[in-house]
């Protein structure tokens, strides 16, 4: 009577969804789905952190994968990006002043483009403009009067000098590209034999005198080179205001295109007086010799150094640049500097510099995976960095590392104004909050995305205009009522929840797609019910290799579980396997056995280190109750081990706390528990049952070992009643015990449970404070009270022993 009281109907086992709930007969019918479905609070908490414009207001969406964190933001941000408007260029040039820094220069969507090929061709065209205007016949006839004016001057200071020493005795003369000295005698040149017979005061007179000429030579070469140097000087400067009248338009052109940029018009200026002092580069015959610092440091063509490096090019951008970064590492995000090997040696200018993700979302939206971003080194810094600096600097993330520091570039930082959006789990999430101090600072904005939704009319519809949606993208056969309805009823099951339906739409999608494949599969034009169902037995029959496998060792009886019979101090429990991909389990004996002592409940699994803190806990619970409920008035006197049979990895979790006490109490009670039956179920210290996970899962797994055996038509299992919601079991189960060959009973406190394991009344406490002679609990109480006379009796003759002794 007590166990119809807890049967549960078949109705009980599983939400149908009633085709006549939809409005449609097909999802061609089905208008597309405009919006995100079950998720409003995350909805409106993006909406606010897309539109809030202040410092430190980016985005971290929460959720577990498959909940459509992605393709809701991706929506939202792409609809917000639209009305916005296009963000500037930006640009490295050369710093001419220090090329190790280069400049950072910004135009309006399109103009740094222009700016690139206006540079390019005024390359070009000076290769022609620059050479043409030194070679103009009025410029050349100015230079050479000036070079010929020079030559006579330096002519006549020569023979200035000349005439000197003819008068001093000596001739000057140019003998073989040398100039020498020869002494006079009365006009005649004296050879060295004659120098050499002249007295030796005579000879001293000359050496005077070729030293004083020496000298005076020494003048006149230097005033020579004086005139030589100023005359280059001229030269030059008509050159350079020659080469500047042909330049000068030029630039002048380029910057009235580019109004109100005053760095970008500096740097014309810089690009104008380095074109003045190096237009020798622009000559094939110039003298190439001498060149600018920047390329002895980088090894480019001299005429490299006015290109541009365009990083950001947004000339075809409509609205604000939306950057999904995939693979985000340090070079990735903020950019990086390639290196050419020239002679052995790495060399890099700022034609090199590469643009990141966080150039290319400027004025706009990053979205990038958490997970991805903490698995790569420095990245997550690189993110703080910039969001805290308000600017993105493009560094060398070796040079900091290297045993000897290098040369090399130090790009300067760009403005930034970029919204980011971070994606991760709950774990990703609290980790960052924990830890992190700047993280409530950088990410005020958190979307929070749940798991489940009510299971409302309104869910429901949206299900299946998500159904429909991706039948019109995907090219999908149309699903009919039927299929919908199995479809929504999927959710349920996945959220384990009769009142609620699962958010996590790519678990969905995997099943529309499928089971449109599988209707293709066998002619069919409309996705059915049938096709839906058999969908997912093709999907669990794909990932249950592992589950068959135990089953079929149960059935060897290599994994001894019983499914008839009594037996004393041994429960069915149930042990729930998650691989990963795919959940199942099966049932698992718990045994306990109890002597005399008082070391009190033991857990064997604790005791070798195969416990979890959670089932620890739960195993202290059942000693706490133990004791509160049948020794209140004397000591409890007992060792008692309790184990999972033939486990061989770590337990966990306290679904089993009341398969645990039933197996304690029936060995301390010497009352045999059915094998026919199994039990799940938390308890607390009151003996009150709670609920616990994967109770479809749990009960499918008992069912499949008794049907495999046969089912007999006394098995079932056990379950809290606060579980009987969370029920949505296979057809299988539900024809079952709708036949009466198997059997669901919920439970709400331990006597209930007693009862129903044991065939006997739990029993309550009376007037006089003790269970009623031929009750459970009575039998319980009273063999503990036996084992605490017995050992006390023990002690007792123990201490006299020791006495006589």
């Amino acid at each position: 009577m007590k166990a119809n009281r807890n049967a549960l109907l078949p109705e009980d086992l599983r939400f149908t969804c009633d085709v006549k709930d939809l409005p449609w007969e097909s999802t061609d019918q089905v208008p597309t789905l405009e919006r995100p479905v079950g998720q409003e609070r995350a909805l409106k908490a993006i909406d606010f952190g897309l539109k809030i414009a202040s410092s430190g207001y980016n985005l971290f969406l929460v959720g577990e994968p498959g909940c459509g964190k992605s393709s809701m933001v991706n929506a939202m941000v792409e609809k917000k990006a639209a009305g916005e408007g296009v963000p500037l260029d930006w640009a490295y040039v050369n710093n001419f002043e220090n090329p190790r820094n280069p400049l950072a220069v910004s135009f309006p969507a399109g103009k740094g483009r222009i700016f690139a090929h206006q540079m390019r061709d005024l390359v070009e065209i000076l290769r022609k403009n620059i050479p043409a205007a030194l070679q103009d016949k009025e410029f050349e006839g100015r230079r050479g009067e000036i070079i010929e004016r020079m030559a006579r001057e330096n002519a006549a200071l020569l023979e200035q000098f000349q005439q000197r020493a003819m008068e001093e005795n000596y001739s000057f003369e140019k003998i073989e590209n040398e100039y020498v000295f020869i002494p006079l005698r009365d006009g005649d040149k004296l050879s060295q034999e004659d120098f050499n017979a002249l007295p030796e005061e005579v000879r001293e007179t000359y050496e005077e005198t070729i030293r004083r000429l020496r000298e005076q030579l020494k003048e006149t070469t230097r005033e020579a080179r004086r005139r030589e140097e100023e005359t280059h000087k001229r030269v030059d400067a008509m050159a350079r205001d020659q080469v500047r009248n042909a330049v000068a338009p030029l630039i002048e052109s380029i910057a009235s295109a580019h109004p109100d940029n005053e760095k970008l018009h500096g740097f014309l200026e810089a690009v104008l007086e380095d074109i003045l002092r190096n237009f020798s580069d622009f000559l094939e015959s110039g003298d190439k010799s001498i060149l600018p610092e920047i390329r002895i440091m980088t090894g480019e063509p001299p005429l490299k150094r006015y290109e541009v490096n365009l990083i950001v090019d947004m000339s075809q951008q409509k609205g604000a640049p939306i950057v999904r970064e995939a693979h985000p590492t340090f070079s990735n995000l903020i950019g990086k500097m390639e290196y050419s090997i020239q002679f052995g040696m790495a060399t890099t200018s700022f034609s090199q510099i590469q643009a990141g993700a966080l150039h290319m979302a400027n004025g706009g939206y990053l979205i990038l995976d958490a997970l991805e971003v903490l698995k790569s080194p420095f990245a997550w810094e690189a993110i703080k960095n910039s969001q805290k600096a308000g600017h993105v600097q493009i560094e060398d993330l070796g040079e900091q590392y290297r045993p000897i520091s290098t040369a090399t570039l130090k790009p300067e930082p760009i403005q930034l104004n970029t919204k980011i959006v971070l994606l991760g789990t709950p774990f990703i999430y609290y980790l960052l909050l924990a830890h992190d101090e700047d993280f409530t600072k950088l990410f005020k904005v958190k979307a929070d995305f749940g798991s489940t939704m009510s299971r409302t009319r309104e869910a429901v519809e949206e299900y299946a205009l998500f159904v429909s949606t991706h039948c019109r993208d995907e090219n999908l056969l149309p699903f009919d009522a039927s299929a919908l309805a199995a479809v929504v009823e999927y959710g349920a099951r996945i959220a384990e929840d009769k009142e609620r339906l699962t958010t996590r739409f790519n678990r969905v999608a995997d099943l529309i797609r499928e089971a449109s494949f599988w209707a293709r599969e066998r002619g069919d034009s409309v996705v059915t019910r049938d096709h839906v169902v058999g969908a997912q037995e093709e999907r669990n029959y794909r990932y249950s290799r592992i589950e068959e496998r135990l089953g079929e060792l149960i059935e060897e009886g290599t994994l001894m579980v019983r499914t008839e019979g009594q037996v004393v101090g041994q429960v069915n429990g149930i042990s729930v396997y998650d691989m990963g991909d795919y959940r199942f389990a099966k049932p698992t004996r718990l045994t306990a056995k109890v002597f005399l002592g008082k070391a009190g409940m033991v857990n064997v699994e604790r005791e070798v280190k195969m416990s979890g803190s959670i089932h620890n806990k739960g195993v202290m619970i059942v000693s706490s109750y133990l004791a509160m409920r049948y020794a209140s008035d004397f000591p409890l006197s007992l060792t008692a081990s309790v184990t999972f049979e033939q486990t061989y990895e770590e337990v966990e979790g306290d679904s089993a706390t009341a398969a645990e006490l039933l197996a304690l109490t029936s060995a301390i009670a010497e009352v045999p528990v059915r094998q026919d039956m199994a039990i799940t179920g938390s308890m607390d210290q009151h003996g009150n049952i709670q609920p616990i996970g994967g109770v479809n899962e749990k009960i499918e797994g008992f069912f499949n070992t008794c049907r495999d055996r046969g089912l007999c038509g006394t098995q079932g299992v056990v379950i809290p009643t606060a579980n009987v919601r969370n029920l949505m079991l296979s057809p299988d189960v539900i024809d079952a015990v709708r036949a009466g060959t198997f059997a669901i009973y919920s439970v709400d406190s331990m006597d209930e449970a007693i009862e129903l394991m044991t065939g006997r009344e739990a029993g309550v406490r009376g007037e006089d404070g003790r269970f009623p002679e031929g009750t459970f609990n009575g039998a319980v109480e009273d063999r503990l009270r036996e084992m605490a006379d017995q050992l006390r009796g023990h002690e007792e003759e123990m201490a006299r022993e020791e006495e006589e002794e």
